[in-house]
């Protein structure tokens, strides 16, 4: 049984900034009872840990993932366990989150943080969206975007068109790394210039 822990954050939220929604740190924290499944208090940053009757499917959480030696995003399943962990430059909606506020205080935190953003988001019918950082905090979107995820384990990056979910390609195919807030093409055949040398 995971006991009620609470963890604290190295980054914060603030919705007075702004920007930061949700914070989770890069440092490795385990307790007694091992790697813990952990649930965000926008209000605060803090992170309470819960245990696994408590996880609600399709909702994103923070835990533990032993390949990547470090705590990271993803969205738990209905068979129980978790789906590909969400890289930097992911986009989601603040509501598939599993937060300890209620839905009517998040609306609230999001819409502080959206400022100007929110006026406009409202008259183009568009939805506010959050982003991962590469310093794996999240950020509300200032601007119009997609549902899109960069799976850190596969290197693929995913979009949402509709209800349609498409692998993002490039000339040479599938994987991508992020660098300096972008997305660059990874080449896992030799440019043909480099045949033969």
């Amino acid at each position: 049984m995971i006991h009620r822990t609470r963890i604290r954050t190295m980054g914060f939220f603030l919705a007075g900034w702004g920007l930061a929604w949700i914070a989770c740190p890069t440092a490795v924290a385990e307790s007694d009872a091992g790697p813990v499944v952990r649930r965000p208090d926008p209000r605060t940053g803090n992170f309470y840990a819960i245990a696994a009757d408590q996880i609600i499917p399709g909702k994103i959480y923070s835990h533990f993932n032993p390949a990547h030696g470090r705590y990271v995003w993803a969205y738990a399943l209905p068979e129980g366990g978790f789906g590909y962990p969400l890289g930097p430059g992911s986009t989601e909606l603040p509501d598939h989150f599993d937060v300890t506020t209620s839905a009517t205080e998040t609306q609230a935190l999001i819409e502080s943080a959206a400022g100007s953003w929110l006026q406009e988001s409202a008259r183009e019918a568009s939805k506010i969206w959050v982003r991962l950082g590469a310093d794996n905090k999240w950020q509300v979107v200032q601007g119009r975007t997609i549902r899109s995820h960069f799976d850190l384990a596969t290197g693929r990056r995913w979009e949402w068109h509709g209800p349609r979910r498409v692998v993002v390609g490039h000339l040479h195919g599938y994987l991508w790394s992020y660098r300096e807030n972008d997305y660059e093409p990874v080449r896992v055949w030799p440019h043909l210039s480099q045949l033969g040398k």
